[in-house]
């Protein structure tokens, strides 16, 4: 018996097309952090092929807490002179999740908040808009490697979270 289009383009195309365009090889595979003076662990800074600076932070927020942030040029939000199509994206997003199991594996928090701020520039005129980057982000923790250490915890309306077991 088949199923109807509408059941398969939404869930059978869509998922495999998210997981191509998601499949993405990493920027760089190994990563080097440091601690700066606010016990925050930072990657040491690198160049994606454009040569746009990539910056990963954990920020210590006490207590084996960090929350999570990347920047490409120093901005969080879109910098006009990156162009990053959609396949550079999910190459950075990749990125950032292999950096994420290595801090995971190497520091062993209690606990890491993933939350993606809104761009205020977007979500004025576009209301889907809001919530965009917590979302995609909700794919990203697919990427991170996790040795049965870490659950997810989305109970918290500011983002999401990987809490120790």
């Amino acid at each position: 018996m088949g199923q109807s289009f509408k059941t398969y383009r939404d869930r059978i195309l869509l998922s495999e097309m998210l997981d191509e365009i998601f499949d993405s090889k990493p920027f760089k595979n190994n990563f080097n952090f440091s601690l700066n003076n606010y016990k925050d662990v930072v990657v040491t800074p690198f160049q994606d092929p454009q040569d746009n600076e990539i910056k990963i932070i954990y920020y210590n927020e006490g207590n084996g807490l960090y929350e999570i942030d990347f920047m490409v040029n120093n901005t969080s939000f879109k910098d006009l002179d990156v162009n990053y199509t959609l396949k550079d994206y999910t190459k950075l997003l990749s990125t950032v999740a292999l950096a994420t199991s290595q801090f995971l594996d190497k520091y062993e928090p209690t606990g890491l908040k993933i939350k993606g701020a809104d761009d205020y520039g977007k979500t004025q005129h576009k209301e889907k808009a809001q919530g965009q980057k917590t979302r995609i982000y909700d794919y990203f923790i697919s990427q991170i490697e996790d040795k049965g250490k870490y659950m997810v915890d989305k109970s918290n309306s500011e983002g999401i979270a990987l809490m120790r077991k």
